[in-house]
């Protein structure tokens, strides 16, 4: 009996991905590939500075429950990534036979199953209470035509965004499809009782993988740009304020509306 399109097309994947070194290279690349090209645009570029400085007027831009929410998912997403590559990619780039390669991988798979309920919470909270202002409109094509003013050659530019700016609404919904990828083949495989059957296991584990890959470059770009790239931006996470000047410069839209009384 010849096998169905669906069983060849999963024995397809399964030969790709059961090649390790190609696996190993694409999960490093995704998260420290992306961190190489930040920093050496960061180097050429340099980083987008406040114009006008700080102002010294804060401005509420976070609830407590959105910063308990955002790192609920947040900080269990890092564990994540960090396992999920000594589990994906360990075995290309450490020797395998040494005594504490065991432990180090025991220690990563516990890691990653433990870590994966608390982002799994953090994940929906942060999808619920901010889709609704991460609708595209009509200016955020503008923003992506300019780099969301990014780039340091000439005059500089920062292009109309509301609460959310073009970028961090496609980081969002990009987050958003990774995020339920990734719940739901991961509960597949770590609850036996909805395992996947044995034509079906490559695609689940395909696409964990290729959507773990493709957060994971995303999730590096978003700490970049909130941590590194855009002066004022990381404490608006941490203590849920910002800088008027810094609104004002990236969020003009919404910083118009927050001063109508």
């Amino acid at each position: 009996m010849e096998p169905s399109r669906s069983e060849g097309f999963s024995s397809a994947i399964l030969n790709l991905f059961s090649y390790q070194p190609l696996i190993s290279w694409l999960l490093v690349a995704s998260v420290f590939g992306v961190i190489l090209t930040l920093a050496l645009f960061v180097v050429i570029n340099g980083r987008s500075r406040l114009e006008h400085g700080y102002s010294g007027i804060p401005i509420r831009r976070w609830s407590t429950r959105s910063i308990v929410a955002h790192w609920l998912g947040a900080i269990p997403c890092l564990f994540l990534i960090v396992t999920g590559l000594v589990l994906g990619a360990g075995k290309t780039f450490f020797d395998t036979q040494s005594n504490s390669w065991g432990t180090v991988v025991n220690l990563a798979s516990d890691l990653h199953e433990f870590m994966a309920f608390p982002f799994m919470l953090g994940g929906l909270a942060m999808i619920l209470m901010w889709w609704q202002q991460q609708r595209f409109v009509r200016y955020d094509l503008d923003w992506f035509k300019q780099f969301g003013g990014y780039i340091n050659s000439g005059q500089p530019k920062h292009p109309d965004a509301g609460f959310s700016s073009g970028g961090e609404k496609l980081w969002f919904w990009v987050f958003s499809f990774c995020f339920l990828v990734l719940s739901v083949t991961g509960l597949m495989l770590f609850f036996p009782a909805i395992e996947p059957g044995y034509s079906l296991a490559p695609l689940v584990i395909a696409a964990h993988i290729g959507s773990a890959m493709v957060l994971g470059a995303f999730a590096v770009v978003h700490i970049f740009m909130a941590a590194i790239m855009s002066e004022g931006a990381m404490g608006t996470m941490i203590n849920g304020h910002c800088d008027s000047n810094w609104a004002k410069q990236h969020h003009n839209r919404w910083f118009e509306t927050i001063k109508k009384p």
